[in-house]
């Protein structure tokens, strides 16, 4: 399978002549995303991969088995597979030189086969890459994104339209996507008027008021002249341009299909059809443009090349592998060690940023109520006590950007927050004039200057807190994309509720669990997922959690090195995912995801209703220096640990759940049943469940979840409790399970069964006989 280009190859010069001409009117960044369909071709051609590595990548011998192979036994921390991708998903990226000295970057993003999933990616890295030039408006024009597409998936796939929607979006607006239908009036086996109700492929773009340029495949002029005339479009009005190239699909979906199953008729038409090189050199020729010794002179010199690279790629070496692009210099693949740091931050500072978040200039009117929640705030800041989830993450925030770090945060609703939390952009009751506290921490510098100027005590790097179009899919996609230009950022994507993430599946499975392994690309991306089971029914209480854990690449039966000065647990795992249960740990959390040598995407199971829970509080010194984020928070009640020995029941939970079992504790007046919290569920803390199953040896092992036992960490956390007490400790223990029966909802929208089934988990804690389920 080569998925050739063979009926539309006339987009390849055009592409060329499209980026000539952009350079010309001064652009210097393209970043292309394109499906499966004649990528090799553009690979060679326009991004000029070298083509004995091409012919190598088929011929398998590219790669060493070794550095890919992953054993099922025989694990070690110094051996990590990368499974890899097929050669006509993966990405690349060159720098080239006019003969006048202008230079262009070029990047072709890495895709899977999910059509049209790559678009936001794309537009989201465009957007950083403009962010990071200086994010003035010749920065918008001069950082252009290519979209390829066919005809039916252009028509088909909702998440063109999701993309489409952000181009006149603040801090999401790309100043125009050049869109390329290559039309081979086919998607696989299905003709046009099975796979569209409008007569073009490219009608969508009418919603959207894009020129739209119809243009022969078989007239590579033709081609080239629509390019062209899209590029200065862009340049000139900052919008999108849709090129339709009709064209044909001269064999199957790929060269071992056979399309007369179901097209005989087109392809009895295609057969005979001369080629659009033949139809070209003909035409050249009769006009007298080229002698038919010339054109065969070109072909043997193109062939007698190919030929070379074809012998060279038997003997070809691949460079060093490509981990990272220039801006990652430094940064550390997942065999090698980065020390973990500690993230604390001097309380001065804190307190300064904490005062800051909840101040609005003079003569600004805020809501009464909201005038309420800033004193608040500066209160909570100045005491240094009972600092809410809210305030937390604003310090998080305000501490990264004072140390240069650009931080980024969208979603539905994130200004306010879903909950009325976060606040991080106020307006003007008078005037709706909005004011963003957290950019007025110092001077804000402009987001082009070098990091040592960033970083100045006096200085700041810019926040964006932007609500998103209503969308999932296209709005992660374009956070991912951007999280990938530039490790010194923290991008973060919220849902409105965590159970709507499964509206950005595609993403999270083809993108964001795997991106790293299958083409070597790190990504920072924060996720943060409302989750919390309060009575409000099975779409507003589970992110579910259950999901991620799956995705996670961590075997469950090993115990990789866990000493602090050595572990590499994180770097070797896909992803982490986290479930605190105090403001400190949180703030923690956010900040470890920059003070650290690589990225990894964070998956944030991120509260609700202890937003403004009295006891979910933290303290400045908690968050001042030597502090880090802790992996598990032991039990400290004095009056559990005083006698280890007698302890009975040792339970283990995460999140929400944590306070409800210390106020059920509380209530009966137990001190038998210990608490501990696991704040990170992967990777898994083995070395630390070890230890607490050593301090209460007489203890019963509980995990205790909000979730149905079909969901949640249950079938995560099981074994790999087992494997910490059997190998660390010599004596395994399995835990009992308590929480909800299973289920094909999530949860109940019934009040009283709600209730019913809190009681029956708080009785297989603490005692009472329940149905617990099977």
């Amino acid at each position: 399978k080569r998925f050739g280009l063979d009926g539309g190859e006339a987009i390849v010069p055009a592409l060329k002549a499209a980026i000539d001409r952009a350079s010309e009117l001064g652009a210097h960044s393209f970043v292309i995303g394109m499906p499966h369909r004649g990528r090799l071709n553009v690979l060679a051609n326009v991004m000029r991969k070298p083509m004995p590595l091409i012919f190598s990548e088929f011929q398998g011998t590219h790669y060493d088995t070794k550095h890919h192979y992953k054993p099922v036994d025989n694990i070690s921390d110094d051996h990590l597979g990368a499974s890899g991708d097929v050669k006509y998903h993966m990405g690349s990226s060159m720098d080239r030189t006019y003969p006048d000295g202008r230079r262009i970057h070029l990047s072709l993003v890495a895709n899977p086969s999910h059509l049209e999933c790559v678009n936001p990616v794309v537009t989201g890295k465009v957007r950083a890459k403009q962010y990071y030039c200086g994010n003035k408006e010749d920065d918008m024009r001069n950082v252009v994104p290519i979209l390829l597409h066919g005809d039916a998936a252009f028509a088909g796939q909702g998440v063109v339209y999701e993309t489409m929607q952000m181009c006149n979006v603040d801090d999401f607006k790309v100043g125009g996507t050049i869109h390329v239908i290559v039309n081979n009036q086919i998607g696989f086996t299905t003709n046009p008027i099975h796979s569209r109700s409008t007569p073009y492929c490219s009608d969508l773009g009418k919603a959207f008021n894009c020129p739209i340029f119809h243009c022969n495949g078989d007239d590579p002029l033709a081609v080239v002249a629509a390019l062209e005339m899209a590029a200065e479009w862009r340049h000139e009005w900052g919008v999108d341009v849709i090129v339709d190239m009709i064209c044909y699909r001269r064999n199957g979906h790929n060269e071992l299909d056979q399309p007369a199953f179901t097209q005989p008729l087109l392809y009895k038409e295609i057969g005979p059809h001369p080629p659009t090189l033949n139809i070209f050199e003909k035409r050249m020729i009769e006009e007298g443009t080229l002698t038919p010794e010339e054109a065969k002179e070109i072909k043997d010199f193109v062939l007698e090349s190919y030929d070379k690279d074809f012998e060279a790629s038997k003997t070809y070496e691949r460079k060093d592998t490509d981990w990272l692009s220039s801006r990652w210099e430094g940064f550390k693949g997942p065999s090698q060690q980065s020390r973990i740091r500690p993230t604390g931050v001097d309380i001065d500072i804190l307190r300064r940023i904490g005062i800051q978040a909840g101040s609005v200039p003079e003569g600004f009117k805020i809501h009464r109520q909201m005038d309420k929640i800033f004193k608040a705030r500066r209160a909570m800041a100045e005491q240094g006590d009972a600092i809410d989830w809210g305030l937390a993450e604003a310090m998080a925030y305000g501490t990264l950007m004072l140390e240069g770090n650009h931080v980024r945060i969208t979603g539905q609703d994130v200004q306010r927050g879903t909950f009325s939390h976060r606040h991080a952009v106020v307006k003007d009751q008078n005037t709706e004039e909005e004011f963003v506290p957290l950019n007025h921490l110092a001077t804000t510098m402009d987001p082009s200057a070098p990091m040592e100027d960033l970083a100045r005590p006096d200085t700041q790097a810019g926040f964006t807190c932007r609500n998103s179009i209503l969308s999932e899919f296209g709005v992660l996609g374009f956070e991912l994309g951007y999280s990938l230009e530039n490790p010194n950022s923290l991008v973060i994507w919220e849902a409105q509720f965590g159970d709507f993430v499964n509206g950005a599946q595609i993403m999270i499975d083809q993108f964001i669990s795997s991106g790293e392994d299958k083409w070597l690309r790190q990504s920072g991306l924060v996720m943060l997922l409302p989750h919390g089971f309060d009575g409000q029914g099975a779409e507003h209480s589970s992110c579910r959690l259950e999901r991620f854990l799956q995705q996670i690449d961590e075997d469950p039966h090993y115990i990789p090195r866990m000493a602090k000065d050595e572990r590499r647990q994180i770097q070797r795992c896909n992803m982490q995912v986290v479930n605190c249960t105090t403001p400190a740990n949180f703030f923690h959390c956010l900040r470890r995801q920059i003070h650290r040598d690589f990225r990894k995407p964070l998956i944030v199971s991120s509260p609700k209703n202890l937003l403004r829970h009295k006891r979910c509080v933290s303290t400045l010194e908690e968050m001042g220096p030597g502090t880090e984020f802790k992996r598990v928070i032991d039990e400290h009640d004095p009056e559990v640990t005083k006698d280890p020995a007698t302890v009975k029941t040792l339970v283990f939970c995460s999140g929400q759940i944590y306070y409800e079992l210390l106020a059920e504790r509380e209530k009966r007046g137990q001190s038998d049943v210990a608490l501990v919290r696991l704040e990170q569920l992967a990777p898994f803390a083995f070395d630390r469940v070890a230890e607490n199953c050593a301090r209460f040896p007489n203890a019963e092992v509980v995990w205790a979840q909000q979730e149905p036992k079909n969901m949640g960490p249950y079938h995560y956390v099981v074994p790999r409790v087992m494997t910490a007490t059997r190998e660390l400790n010599k004596d395994e223990k399995r835990p009992r399970y308590v929480g909800r029966a299973v289920s094909a909802a999530p949860a109940t929208g019934m009040g009283k069964i709600h209730q019913m089934e809190y009681n029956m988990i708080m009785n297989g804690v603490f005692g009472e006989d329940a149905d617990m389920g099977d």
